[in-house]
């Protein structure tokens, strides 16, 4: 089985357009109250404003967009796949936003993701109803051998973009204090199904692994040589991404159905100046 030529997509996106797929961190929140953005300002980005980002700065008070789409906004504070959403005008993909937003107080990735969703909601108006709908979907599960994935240390509050970089011929895929179910969202962004996690998996965990890409023409390039990812060439074998999972992580991909959640745009309006 091999991989889809779609994450290498996506992690060229995050690589070199500088868009940040922040970790969830799954932690209750239930004895404090909501976090919400104390100054948040949003308008139109500059036309020529050519980055394209979505991602919590340091500090864990704030996030911030630069050039994005509000359609590639929802997909972060929602925490779901482009395809999962559906509805909505035509500009919520055309019109380019610039958002800066800071909180009273710092926060989980979480309470971020949940202020940032609240925050759309707010100033563009933004109403939306989910869905469960069952589907074609990749299980992820623990491999019978065991798991492979050290536990992040308890101590250590920072939940750092998962992020990859190209080497050896190879992209290797890092991130630290991710939750199984954020893993299998980010997953789900590069494979052509969504990922439903049933490892049993309830910590958190450090990911590193690598594998070969997928890619059209056999791998080849234009001129017949191999294809190049940032100059480099792609290599000619290698595990692709389900043999990483589960030599590397021990963690199993698996064809199967499962219930995914969508959600459909009822209302949205753009913005007033502020």
């Amino acid at each position: 089985m091999r991989f889809k030529p779609g994450l290498l997509v996506c992690v060229a996106a995050a690589l070199l357009g500088g868009c940040a797929l922040m970790i969830r961190a799954q932690q209750s929140t239930e004895s404090k109250p909501p976090l919400t953005f104390e100054a948040a300002s949003i308008k139109p980005t500059p036309p020529e404003e050519r980055r394209g980002i979505v991602r919590q700065p340091p500090g864990g008070q704030s996030y911030e967009a630069i050039g994005a789409s509000l359609f590639t906004i929802m997909t972060v504070a929602y925490t779901v796949t482009p395809r999962q959403i559906s509805g909505g005008p035509d500009w919520i993909n055309s019109d380019r936003w610039t958002i800066q937003a800071k909180a009273e107080r710092r926060g989980t990735s979480d309470e971020l993701h949940d202020a940032l969703a609240r925050l759309l909601e707010d100033r563009f108006q933004l109403k939306v109803r989910h869905e469960k709908r069952e589907m074609a979907c990749y299980i992820l599960t623990a491999d019978k051998k065991g798991v492979k994935i050290p536990v992040h240390d308890a101590g250590d509050l920072i939940h750092d973009p998962f992020g990859g970089r190209f080497e050896n011929g190879e992209l290797r895929m890092t991130g630290h204090n991710a939750t199984m179910n954020y893993f299998a969202f980010f997953l789900s962004r590069g494979l052509d199904r969504n990922v439903i996690d049933q490892t049993g998996l309830t910590g958190q965990y450090d990911i590193d692994y690598h594998y070969v890409p997928d890619l059209p023409n056999g791998g080849r390039g234009p001129d017949g040589g191999p294809a190049l990812v940032n100059g480099q060439p792609v290599a000619a074998d290698g595990p692709d991404i389900f043999t990483a999972l589960r030599n590397q992580l021990g963690l199993q991909l698996e064809k199967g159905k499962g219930l995914v959640d969508f959600i459909v745009i009822e209302h949205v309006e753009k913005p007033s100046a502020n």
